[in-house]
This record gives structure tokens, C-alpha cells and sequence, in this order.
């Protein structure tokens, strides 16, 4: 581990507190989960990074307030999709597509949804 700069910073208690919660949440230790949220911060920007930060966020929300389902449209090549993604309890769906029923159902059938 020559490659470790290791180093003892001060922060906020309830700061701390709050990112030991996420990183509980993640399932990693306090270190890593700080490691990886600076080197998010610090990374040059791309669409892929920011769409993971709103999915993260989006879950967080969605896990706070089980009661709340939270959705949005997805626009790809300037072609909206106009069926909903929605996450409710922390679980991510999209729309049936009234065009391809065969692609939902295939969906459905590896989400493990039972047929109707």
C-alpha cells in the first residue's frame, strides 16, 4: 500500500454520522464510501457519472419515503420516450410500451412479474 496517502481529517459530527449511514446503506466501509464520493466530486463530469448520481439519489428518496413513487421521461437522440421510469420503494419499473408487447413481457418475464 505504497500508493495510500493516509491522513486523519475533521468533520461535523452529524456529518459523519450521515455518511456512515450511506455507507451502511452501500454496504462499505466509511473510508470507501468517502474515497468514492470525493472521487465522484473531483471526476471531469459525463452524462454517465450525472445519470447515476439522479438513479442514486432517486433511490435514497425512494427508500425515505415508501409511500412516494417518483417518476420521469427519458429523451434519447432527441426522441422522448414517453413511457414513464418510475422507482417506488426502491424498486425501478418502466412503462408497458404499447408498440412492442413482446419486449415487455419478455421484461416482465426476467423481472420475475407474473403474466396477467
Amino acid at each position: 500500500m505504497t500508493n495510500i496517502y493516509r491522513s486523519q481529517f475533521r468533520m461535523p459530527f452529524s456529518l459523519f454520522e450521515k455518511l456512515k449511514a450511506e455507507a451502511g446503506k452501500a454496504g462499505r466501509s466509511v473510508n470507501a464510501e468517502l474515497v468514492g464520493r470525493l472521487e465522484r466530486s473531483l471526476t471531469d463530469s459525463s452524462n454517465d457519472i450525472d445519470m447515476r448520481i439522479i438513479f442514486e439519489a432517486l433511490e435514497r428518496l425512494s427508500q425515505r419515503n415508501p409511500e412516494l413513487r417518483y417518476s420521469f421521461g427519458v429523451n434519447l437522440g432527441n426522441q422522448r420516450d414517453v413511457r414513464p421510469s418510475e422507482i417506488e420503494s426502491g424498486n425501478w419499473t418502466l412503462a408497458a410500451d404499447p408498440d412492442n408487447p413482446v419486449a415487455d413481457l419478455l421484461a416482465k418475464k426476467q423481472a420475475g412479474v407474473p403474466a396477467k
